[in-house]
């Protein structure tokens, strides 16, 4: 964890002096609280989003999950960072990325894995449908914002969305996960709220997310299109 966020420092660094004279970055930070078979599963993900030109922006985006047990062989904690490349336009996106994952065991006995990961992302807008389909090389994800997985979302409104999706978990085994995101005009538009639930053979949860973003108002569809 302590390297991950040494390298998101650095990026942070690096991409504000670079687009200093651009639109400015846009900053997400979510929280997240669910159970995970009935264990408890907390995520911690923020994510900064850099506009380049009118069809190219970068992101850089750190996710950190725990699970807690009750038992340290069996807890740990799970971290994801990586650099993300996005081409854009009003009809969808495609973007590239490569990272870091690293898991880390409660018991300090047992040692630490860490895998460079590749990812893909597509998305197409057909008005209120987004049809979406990302690949995270990682076997195993316990992320609410990366994942494999392919399906659809609609928008009942500008700020009301739900999506379905077949997603990967674990390895070769596969679920379907089922998620709700609201964000009220109320306060700025500057949050969101969001209901998760994700099942498969050997997997099965239901869980919370809140979300704060520091930049000005903007409907959830148009952050979910432009902002990613």
């Amino acid at each position: 964890m302590t390297v991950l966020a040494r390298i998101l420092v650095s990026c942070l660094v690096v991409s504000s002096a670079a687009h200093a004279e651009r639109e400015p970055p846009n900053f997400a930070f979510g929280l997240g609280y669910g159970l995970l078979d009935e264990k408890s599963l907390m995520n911690i993900d923020f994510k900064v989003n850099i506009p380049i030109n009118d069809y190219l922006s970068t992101q850089v985006l750190l996710n950190s999950n725990y699970l807690i047990t009750g038992s340290s062989k069996s807890s740990f904690a799970q971290s994801e960072f990586s650099s993300n490349w996005f081409l854009h336009n009003d009809y969808g996106r495609l973007g590239l990325g490569i990272g870091v994952s690293e898991l880390e065991p409660m018991d300090e006995e047992l040692e630490s894995e860490r895998d460079v990961i590749g990812q893909f992302i597509g998305e197409a807008f057909l008005g209120s449908f987004s049809l979406t389909m990302n690949y995270i090389s990682t076997d195993t994800t316990l992320s609410n914002v990366t994942s494999s997985r392919i399906g659809v979302g609609y928008y009942f409104n500008d700020d009301l969305r739900t999506s379905l999706y077949r997603e990967k978990y674990n390895v070769d085994e596969v679920g379907w996960r089922l998620e709700t995101y609201f964000q009220p005009k109320k306060y700025r538009q500057m949050g969101s709220v969001g209901v998760i639930a994700r099942t498969g053979s050997d997997y099965d949860y239901l869980g919370a997310v809140v979300q704060y973003y520091f930049d000005y108002r903007v409907s959830l569809k148009q952050r979910d299109r432009e902002f990613h």
